[in-house]
């Protein structure tokens, strides 16, 4: 989860920042805002994950807006264009600073100050604007489609045992696998009493105090972890800073005091002891039931605590490192082996045509597209080397104690993997991939940033050649 909210994040903000330069550019030269809707709707029509894109000014009234639809991008008509002044995500962000991003809370979309139906979960990213003389003037605004973090932590966790819950800073639920409809309840009136906080209020303190641990109250169990905090956030905007507005998320898996399983937990010994003497006559039932119990209790509080740490170090899709534990990982390696020759090759390697086949094909063939990828990687690595996916289609590959030119030899094997199967499987799309290797020398001070920044500017390169002749679906569908 972590590093899915930190790859998208980074990509907000790049995003934002285009977005920005693009209407700064031309209304500093042209004041033309027909060019700015054009370019914008071109943009949202190739991201496709931004239901709205605005250029707000100092009033708050609406001067460009892009709303994307299932057809497409299009322009909204100045006859429809609305006035944000009373929002919240306008007010904090018309105070700030020239390259301050500010991110939003995670909520639901409103139009004309209700709750749009379907109700459209989203983050937004917002930036002032200011003339090149220096006065302000307005804001621009990514609204981003955020149910696609909501879909992965569901199927990441839909096996769990008991209930889960992703909590927002205030302790309401952005996600309740138990009770959808006591999920964002801040944003009604008549319904900001139910929340997580006020149902718990104990174990609430409890687990704001900490950033991960294990919780028993009379009301059951509770394994919970921190995520989305400002410390992990802060280093992923380039050339300004992030002034977040969304606090910390939890993620809180729950087993209530009232079933089978929480009574296991709650209940004292010796009321357990005489609940199983109670219902079970035979003796050797009676021990059979309580050695079993007691191996159940340590089993079931290791599986919990192990499934909230497989979370948060792995990809739920792949099983490969996430980004930050792929990150730390690295990390860890260079300052254990600092102090003798070592080396790393550090490859950057990004999915061609990823988005083009999930929405050719779905996002069933395009899951199948990722899992290949790093199949092929993994069948061509050794055990000492790793994978870590920085999220989407981009994913690292660390290769310790060889040199560029035996890692561009193992990188052409893994290369002639997915021509094997272009050639012999004749699926409807076409596997490749771009990539970029860069060299981390322990004896030279070089930080990981600027190593891996070396590794994604020469897979950029990579993938710019590779555009101009790539194909990604194939002209005819296989029989």
């Amino acid at each position: 989860m972590n590093s899915l909210v930190s790859t998208s994040i980074r990509n907000l903000t790049s995003d934002l920042l285009f977005i920005k330069d693009s209407l700064h550019l031309l209304l500093s030269t042209e004041h033309n805002h027909s060019i700015v809707e054009d370019i914008w709707r071109s943009f949202s029509n190739r991201e496709m994950v931004y239901d709205q894109i605005r250029y707000l000014d100092i009033d708050g009234n609406e001067v460009v807006r892009i709303n994307q639809s299932k057809v497409g991008a299009y322009i909204v008509s100045p006859g429809t264009l609305q006035n944000k002044k009373d929002r919240y995500y306008f007010q904090e962000t018309i105070g700030l600073a020239n390259n301050q991003l500010y991110l939003t809370k995670m909520d639901l979309n409103m139009e004309n100050n209700v709750i749009q139906l379907p109700i459209k979960p989203m983050l937004r990213l917002a930036t002032p604007i200011f003339a090149p003389d220096g006065p302000l003037e307005g804001i621009v605004v990514l609204n981003y489609l955020a149910e696609d973090m909501l879909k992965h932590l569901r199927s990441g966790t839909a096996n769990d045992h008991g209930v889960l819950y992703l909590l927002n800073a205030d302790g309401y639920w952005l996600y309740n696998s138990e009770d959808r409809d006591k999920e964002w309840t801040f944003m009604y009136e008549d319904r900001t009493a139910i929340s997580f906080a006020n149902e718990f209020p104990a174990e609430w303190s409890a687990i704001q105090a900490g950033e991960s641990s294990f919780l028993v109250s009379g009301n059951g169990v509770f394994n919970y972890i921190r995520l989305l905090t400002g410390g992990d956030l802060s280093s992923e905007v380039q050339n300004g800073s992030l002034v977040l507005g969304s606090g910390d998320w939890y993620l809180v898996s729950y087993l209530s005091a009232d079933t089978q399983d929480g009574q296991l937990f709650t209940d004292g010994f010796w009321l357990f002891l005489y609940k199983v003497i109670r219902n079970y006559a035979y003796v050797y039932g009676m021990i059979l039931l309580i050695a079993f119990v007691i191996a159940f209790l340590l089993s079931l509080n290791q599986q919990q605590k192990e499934k909230l740490e497989y979370m948060s170090r792995f990809d739920a899709m792949t099983g490969v490192y996430n980004r930050r534990a792929g990150l730390e990982k690295l990390s860890r390696m260079r300052a254990k082996q600092k102090e003798s020759h070592c080396g790393f090759c550090v490859c950057f390697i990004d999915i061609n045509g990823l988005k083009e086949v999930n929405d050719t094909f779905g996002h069933e063939s395009g899951d199948e597209l990722i899992l290949s990828v790093v199949q092929g990687i993994q069948t061509h690595i050794r055990e000492t080397d790793f994978i870590a996916r920085l999220g989407g289609d981009e994913f690292l590959v660390i290769i310790s104690g060889l040199s560029t030119k035996v890692c561009e030899e193992i990188w052409t094997r893994i290369d002639q993997e997915y021509a094997h199967i272009n050639e012999t499987e004749n699926r409807s799309y076409l596997i490749s991939a771009s990539h970029g290797i860069e060299v981390m020398d322990c004896s030279v001070h070089h930080s990981i940033d600027d190593i891996i920044n070396s590794a994604d500017e020469k897979m950029y390169l990579e993938k710019k050649r590779i555009k101009q002749t790539l194909t990604v679906i194939r002209s005819t569908s296989p029989s």
